[in-house]
């Protein structure tokens, strides 16, 4: 088995776009379709899926957590409270981790980490 992609749902498809592509990934989207977005985060597809083209009833927030390891978390947590982002958990140290969480523009919860 195997897991290679997870999606987000996302209230307002440029907003989202924007904050995923050019603050948090700083990468052009790998795939774009009506109702998705996805990125290549080295082979796994993080993506975006605005549910207003299909008019499915999405529930946002933290439903889902997805944690993704990052080479500079220090300077990753400085660049999403720069823009605004709401804390959840500050950057801090657990157990061989610095971790912290955020919620993005479109009320997801996401977690990043790198192995100290």
């Amino acid at each position: 088995m195997k897991v290679n992609s997870l999606y987000v749902s996302v209230k307002d498809r440029p907003r989202a776009l924007n904050l995923y592509q050019n603050i948090i990934f700083e990468r052009e989207p790998y795939l774009e379709t009506d109702r998705f977005v996805f990125f290549n985060i080295e082979g796994f597809l993080f993506g975006l899926f605005d549910s207003t083209v299909t008019g499915e009833k999405v529930q946002y927030g933290n439903n889902t957590v997805p944690t993704i390891e990052v080479n500079d978390v220090d300077s990753l947590y400085e660049r999403l409270i720069k823009v605004g982002l709401k804390t959840i958990l500050p950057l801090q140290e657990v157990n061989g981790t610095k971790i912290f969480q955020v919620e993005d523009t479109e009320s997801n919860i996401l977690e990043f980490y790198q192995w100290i």
